[in-house]
C-alpha cells in the first residue's frame, strides 16, 4: 500500500517524523518550509555537489541558490557547495537531466547524510510544476543520476504518471544510506524505465507500490537486485506482461523468503498477477527470484499463488 506524506506545519524533514506503513501516512514535523519550486539538498554538514564528467547534459537551464533569493545558471563544470549545509536547485526548459545510458553523466555528492527534498520534476521546469502540469521527459531523462551516492539518505519525489524510454535506469543504483524508496504512481510505463532503479540499495528493507497494470519490455529489470536488506515484495497487478518485464528483479536479495507453501513465517499469499488472469511474454520471469533468502528461488509461475514474510506493498 502507497505512503501518503501529510506535512504538519513547516517542515525541513531534519527533525524525528512518524511512519505509519500499513496506514499510509508519514506526518513530518518540523521548522522550515519545504521549497515548492525547486529541490533542496540539505545535511547536517556541509557537501558538495558536481557532475561526474564536469560536463552539462541537460538540455535547458538549471539554477541553484544557496538561498532561495538569488539564483545563478549552473553550468555544469563547476563544483557547487553548500551553504549553511543547503542547496537549491530548478530548471527551465528541460527534458533531460542525465540524458544517456552513461554512468559517467551521474551527479556526484560529496558528504553525510544528505537529504533531496521535494519534486524532481523542478529540475525540469519548475514552472510548468507551478500550474500543476508534468513536464515532459525524454529517454534517459534521470538515468544513473545518483548512481553510487553513499550518502543520499533521502530520495526526491517522482511524481510523473508517464514514462519515457530508460527514464530512471540506475537513477539510485548503489546509493546504499537510502532506507526507504519513493513513491512511484506512474501507470504509463516505458521501456526499461525502472531498469537497475536501486540495484545495490543495500539499506532498502521496503518497495514502493508499482500500480501499473500494463507492464513494458524490461521495466522492473534487475530493479532491486542486490538489496539485501530487502525484506518485503510488492504486489504486482500487472495482467498485460511484456519482454523480461521481471526479469532478475529480485536477484540477490538475500534477506527476500518466498516459498510455494504457506507454512511456518511464510504466511502472506503473493501472486502474479494480484488479481485477474495475466497475460505472459518471452522471458518475462527470468531468474526473478534469483538468489534470494527463501525456499523457492527461481521464475515464478504466472497465476499461482506464492507465500511471503512480509505482507505485501
Amino acid at each position: 500500500m502507497a505512503i501518503t506524506k501529510i506535512y504538519k506545519g513547516t517542515n525541513d524533514v531534519t527533525s524525528s517524523f512518524l511512519k505509519a506503513y500499513k496506514g499510509e501516512t508519514e506526518i513530518y514535523t518540523s521548522t522550515q518550509p519545504i521549497p515548492t519550486d525547486c529541490v533542496l539538498f540539505q545535511s547536517p554538514s556541509s557537501f558538495t555537489l558536481k557532475v561526474y564528467d564536469n560536463t552539462k547534459h541537460w538540455d535547458g537551464t538549471l539554477y541553484y541558490s544557496t538561498d532561495t533569493t538569488t539564483w545563478n545558471v549552473w553550468s555544469g563544470t563547476t563544483t557547487l557547495s553548500s551553504v549553511g549545509n543547503k542547496l537549491y536547485l530548478r530548471g527551465i526548459g528541460n527534458t533531460v537531466i542525465t540524458g544517456a545510458d552513461n554512468p559517467n553523466y551521474k551527479w556526484v555528492l560529496e558528504g553525510s547524510n544528505i537529504e533531496c527534498i521535494g519534486n524532481i520534476e523542478n529540475l525540469l521546469d519548475y514552472e510548468t510544476v507551478a500550474l500543476g502540469n508534468h513536464p515532459a521527459m525524454a529517454a534517459y531523462c534521470y538515468s544513473y543520476m545518483f548512481s553510487g551516492c553513499t550518502g543520499l539518505t533521502s530520495a526526491p519525489s517522482l511524481p510523473a504518471t508517464t514514462l519515457a524510454n530508460y527514464c530512471y535506469s540506475g537513477m539510485f543504483n548503489g546509493c546504499t544510506g537510502l532506507t526507504s524508496a519513493p513513491r512511484l504512481p506512474a501507470t504509463t510505463l516505458a521501456s526499461s524505465c525502472y531498469r537497475y532503479m536501486f540495484a545495490y540499495c543495500r539499506g532498502l528493507t521496503t518497495v514502493p507500490e508499482l500500480p501499473a497494470t500494463t507492464l513494458a519490455g524490461s521495466c522492473y529489470y534487475y530493479m532491486f537486485a542486490y538489496c539485501t536488506g530487502l525484506t518485503t515484495v510488492p504486489e504486482l497487478p500487472a495482467t498485460t506482461l511484456a519482454y523480461r518485464c521481471y526479469y532478475y528483479m529480485f536477484n540477490g536479495c538475500t534477506a527476500l523468503k518466498v516459498s510455494t507453501t504457506k507454512e511456518g513465517s511464510y504466511q502472506y499469499a503473493w501472486r502474479i498477477p494480484t488479481n485477474g488472469t495475466g497475460t505472459t511474454a518471452t522471458d518475462w520471469n527470468y531468474l526473478m527470484l534469483y538468489n534470494t533468502g527463501g525456499t523457492f528461488k527461481g521464475s515464478p509461475t504466472i497465476d499461482t499463488t506464492y507465500y511471503v514474510e512480509n505482507p505485501p506493498v
